[in-house]
């Protein structure tokens, strides 16, 4: 759902942008919880899948504020 209200005030650079942001920043996530704190998906699922969706929206805001359409473009 946020994807569908995001891409449509993104530029194509930005879409692309947000897309291996995503991927990259989930699996650094997904690094850093289950190999560096060395937690299970059982013993720390709340906490992967809290800050999952708190990267999600992080960098949700930054690709809007960097690649965002101009307000023209958004008119048409």
């Amino acid at each position: 759902m946020l994807e569908r209200l995001l891409l449509k005030h993104l530029t194509k650079k930005g879409k692309i942008a947000y897309f291996v942001g995503l991927v990259a920043s989930i699996a650094l996530v997904a690094f850093i919880i289950l190999g560096v704190a060395d937690y299970s998906l059982d013993s720390g699922r709340d906490v992967f899948f809290v800050s999952i969706v708190a990267v999600n929206l992080i960098w949700a805001g930054v690709c809007y504020f960097v690649w965002r359409k101009k307000e023209e473009e958004n008119q048409e």
